[in-house]
């Protein structure tokens, strides 16, 4: 390159020169020397100022620089005046450069000074070149080593083709810089795909880096896409003909169906704005994705809806096939908010949105890292979250250390993975699952009979489903329900409302602490295969293979009701079926059809037909055995029947 400036920085003017020389002694020693009286030369158009001095018809020169052709001048007609300016009809110019391409400029007129070296070429000239380049302008200046002009100009470079106010060509650096408002079209390589169209102020084409920058209030248009930034930068292969990539600086706005064709469904308009941008390219040459950094602050992107979103990141890769977008991936700081029809707003680390291959709009999300998750009624967090968009479903996977955990209505939800759907208010845990249950709207179990306390209630299963909008929540496989030290074990766990109703299936297990007035040390405990407890009733039903126990004493039957006082606290309990009454400090034992227990007074009623109660000294049975716990005493009532006894003489 260095030596292309050196031999064309002497070439050039040396051309001129000897050229001017060959005119003056073709003018002294050729047949083509006019007589005094013929017509002075016609300059009425070139230098009418000037006095002419010699003129010649028909002229060619060839300028060598070390045995290599380095330029050719051709002329039909010249003039040499008295100022030193010569005047050139019918020009024809051929540059030869050292990379073996060539310059070739023709024009109607042209004028050229040997001592300055500058060169003005009027009339309609036009400027070609071997390696892709062609220019027509009305005129052009010349000083030896750059082609200027401020009017007008039509060209094409390779693939590019438009027009611009100016130009500025310098051939030794082999650049063309077009200004003053310039249009370049980038014609597709296959005829059916549309152009890149490119508005700018200006234009520089660089030919040994293979490269065009865009400059000042560049907009780009491809069919229903545009771009616009203060500078863009287009990169060729070495041949010129393929696009390898743009890049863009400041400014940067990207809207990509923007104007689709009619009838022509592309998902809506995107708009994503930055600071800088870039382009990937397939081997074939087409678009495979756009990049858009922010660097003086985030990104963002604006994606029409239905719903309307907005993703702010530090960067965007938009993916894109078939002219629309195929995936949208955002890094850095992520923050994306649905507007409508209630604000969702999503913060995450990286975010991937997929885009439907056939609607073209949103249908799936994959969120990596820190993951926050916000509607009016709801938050989330995790370490990763999928998105199905088109189905409003989220769901949220565990990390080692990290559980993924859902408040919605107040209640606390955590898993090992968590689905949920903001729509229609359903979530699902599975695994591990942690939830807490408080009164604020939602499902809660607090201030029931089992769990008394104005507090929240926890609870532990294998699966939960939740459904907001029913107030219902079903816990299955291995459930443990507890607040402060009442607790409830079960298969199967079903609150609806507020506590309204709580049932409990599969190996019910409850211990309960809620007992007479006294602060209890030992709970009383019950085993059911169910058990149903309803929020506006002061009872709790039990059912299916009964136990209770308290301290020292067991009662068993097919069913069982626990009563409650005012302060929920169990004031009686009612067996039958099958009843069995077991007094272990006694060595006692009852049996029935029915039981009521008084736990303050600790009076047991066994009824039954008959009611029997046995123990080391004997038997007894009857309609009624009351069983007075606390001083130890049985007494047998029947008031309509028969009371019998046997008594076991003690050793």
């Amino acid at each position: 390159m260095t030596r292309t400036v050196r031999i064309l920085r002497v070439a050039l003017p040396i051309a001129f020169v000897a050229f001017v020389a060959l005119l003056v002694l073709s003018w002294n020693r050729s047949g083509t020397r006019r007589n005094d009286g013929d017509a002075d030369p016609v300059t009425s158009t070139q230098r009418p100022e000037d006095k002419p001095q010699a003129e010649a018809i028909k002229f060619e020169d060839v300028q060598t620089i070390g045995g290599r052709v380095v330029s050719r001048i051709r002329a039909t007609r010249v003039v040499g005046f008295e100022s030193g300016w010569s005047t050139l009809e019918g020009v024809h110019l051929t540059i030869y450069r050292a990379n073996g391409q060539t310059y070739e400029l023709s024009c109607p007129q042209a004028q050229y000074n040997s001592e300055t070296k500058e060169a003005d070429v009027k009339g309609g000239v036009k400027l070609t070149s071997s390696d892709g380049i062609e220019v027509q302008t009305a005129e052009m200046r010349f000083d030896g080593t750059r082609l200027t002009n401020r009017i007008p100009v039509r060209f094409r470079v390779d693939r590019w083709r438009g027009n611009g106010g100016a130009l500025d060509l310098d051939v030794p650096a082999e650049t063309l810089k077009l200004f003053q408002k310039v249009t370049a079209t980038m014609e597709p390589e296959q005829p059916a795909e549309p152009p890149l169209v490119i508005n700018a102020e200006d234009a520089l084409f660089r030919r040994t880096e293979n490269d065009v920058t865009f400059s000042k209030d560049v907009v780009g248009t491809r069919a229903a896409d545009r771009m616009s930034s203060d500078r863009v930068i287009g990169r060729f292969t070495t041949d010129r003909k393929r696009l390898l990539g743009l890049e863009g600086h400041q400014a940067v706005e990207i809207i990509m169906a923007a104007a689709a064709n009619a009838g022509e469904d592309l998902g809506g308009r995107k708009r994503i704005t930055g600071d800088r941008f870039f382009t990937e390219f397939t081997a074939a040459g087409d678009v495979l994705a756009i990049n858009v950094v922010g660097e003086s602050g985030p990104a963002r992107a604006l994606l029409d809806g239905p719903p309307r979103r907005e993703i702010e990141a530090s960067s965007f890769r938009v993916a894109v096939a078939n002219r629309a977008v195929s995936e949208m991936k955002a890094e850095g700081q992520v923050v994306m908010v649905e507007t409508a029809p209630a604000r969702r707003e999503v913060r995450v680390d990286t975010a991937t949105i997929s885009f439907d291959p056939v609607r073209h709009r949103a249908s799936t999300g994959f969120f990596e890292g820190n993951f926050k998750y916000r509607d009016p009624k709801t938050q989330a967090s995790s370490i990763r979250a999928h998105y199905d968009i088109t189905n409003d479903q989220i769901v949220l996977t565990a990390s080692p250390g990290f559980d993924p955990t859902v408040v919605s209505d107040g209640q606390t939800l955590k898993a090992k993975q968590i689905e949920f759907s903001p729509k229609s208010g359903v979530a699902k845990a599975t695994g591990s699952v942690v939830a807490e249950l408080v009164s604020k709207g939602g499902v809660s179990a607090e201030s029931t009979n089992l769990f008394p306390a104005g507090k929240p209630v926890f609870v532990n299963s294998d699966l939960l489903v939740m459904r907001q909008l029913e107030k219902t929540a079903a816990f299955s496989g291995n459930v443990r329900a507890w607040q402060d030290q009442n607790t409830l074990f079960a298969s199967e766990l079903t609150v609806q409302g507020t506590g309204q109703t709580l049932t409990a299936r599969g190996n019910v297990r409850t211990v309960l602490y809620n007992t007479g007035t006294e602060v209890r040390r030992v709970p009383l405990r019950s085993k059911s295969d169910q058990l149903l407890a309803r929020r506006a009733e002061r009872d709790v039903e039990l059912s299916g293979s009964v136990t209770i126990e308290d301290e020292s004493r067991t009662m068993s039957g097919e069913k069982a009701t626990l009563f409650f006082d005012a302060q929920r606290k169990i004031e009686r309990i009612e067996a039958s079926e099958k009843v069995v009454l077991v007094e272990k400090t006694a060595n006692r034992k009852g049996t029935g059809d029915k039981v009521i227990y008084q736990l303050k007074q600790k009076m047991a009623y066994l009824h039954g037909s008959p009611a029997t109660a046995t123990d080391p000294q004997g038997s007894l049975s009857g309609q009624q055995i009351v069983f007075d716990l606390a001083r130890n005493r049985v007494q047998v009532l029947s008031p309509t029947g028969e009371t019998q006894g046997t008594f076991k003489q003690q050793p």
